[in-house]
């Protein structure tokens, strides 16, 4: 029994990997999506994999995939981000349909970026789940769910980075119950009473608020690294990305306005008042001249008293 991948981002690639070990893909599909250069190098990566590659183009995707799936003939095609929908009349061409893997756990966190969601609400933990397809986006019943600890340092990269580690191994197992060789999988309807689609990040959601707690700041500076090029904040008008930060919940900042450098010297480094009479150091930042650390900030001249908005 072979299957067959969609595959979109490297996210996939370590699933890939075990799975053509095993000689269980009969091919893969790599749609041409944004950014191209990178799945370009993601279908030259498969083919050094010796499995045959196809590319798919969102306005023939319905005929492209219909004469893929005619010659492969695959058990079921296992799908690794693709950010089109599939046509609902294909779903059930492969006889075990398609199995999307959905990198966040279901159904409280659908949507296209659930790792920047996750991080920011300080959820202790994502998902690797295995879910069949249906007519609409991260719905269908669940088959696998392997949960992955989110750290209390781990920023949007670094569970990224465990997401698709962890995929691997969840894909042979999924492999194993499909060719009969491991425990059944019995599909679980999702909980439409807990249900959450999040949609795509806009900019107010990467944007910093310096009215909230330190904490809540932390979170989206790492759910925003290095997704978003960090946290955005302005500096004297300018674009000013947090990368890393160091929450102070006892700064006492009294009635100094949220924003307010508090502290700028290099002991110390730079403080900024937050909400709830909190601050934060800032450790490392992006502007257009570069990434630099916060202390690199001082010989820019940043002191006492300047507010970042």
């Amino acid at each position: 029994m072979q299957v067959a991948v969609i595959i979109s981002n490297e996210l996939g690639w370590p699933a890939l990997q075990a799975l053509a070990a095993q000689g269980a893909v009969a091919g893969v599909a790599v749609p041409r999506c944004a950014p191209l250069d990178a799945t370009e190098q993601l279908a030259e990566q498969a083919a050094t994999l010796g499995l045959p590659v196809v590319r798919l183009a969102r306005p023939q995707l319905a005929p492209e995939l219909a004469a893929w799936l005619r010659e492969l003939q695959p058990a079921a095609v296992l799908v690794f981000t693709l950010p089109w929908r599939i046509p609902a009349a294909l779903l059930a061409v492969p006889p075990l349909g398609f199995l999307n893997f959905h990198l966040a756990a279901l159904p409280g966190y659908r949507g296209p970026e659930p790792l920047f969601w996750q991080l920011r609400n300080g959820e202790p933990a994502g998902a690797v789940t295995v879910h069949r397809m249906d007519a609409d986006f991260d719905t269908g019943p669940v088959l696998l769910a392997e949960p992955v600890p989110i750290g209390p340092a781990d920023t949007h990269g670094l569970h990224r980075a465990r997401l698709a580690l962890q995929a691997a191994p969840v894909a042979l197992r999924l492999l194993a119950s499909l060719r009969g060789e491991g425990p059944p999988l019995t599909p679980v309807p999702q909980d439409e009473a807990r249900a959450r689609y999040w949609p795509r990040p806009a900019l107010a959601d990467v944007s910093v608020r310096w009215t909230e707690p330190a904490a809540a700041i932390e979170r989206l500076v790492r759910a925003a690294n290095p997704w978003n090029r960090g946290a955005l904040t302005t500096l004297r008008g300018q674009p000013l990305r947090l990368l890393s930060v160091l929450p102070h919940p006892n700064a006492a900042t009294g009635p100094v306005p949220p924003g307010t450098v508090l502290h700028a010297d290099a002991a110390a480094g730079i403080w900024v008042a937050c909400g709830q009479r909190e601050a934060l150091r800032l450790d490392m930042v992006a502007l257009e001249e570069g990434y630099f650390t916060g202390a690199q900030l001082l010989q820019l001249g940043v002191g006492i008293g300047e507010v970042l908005n």
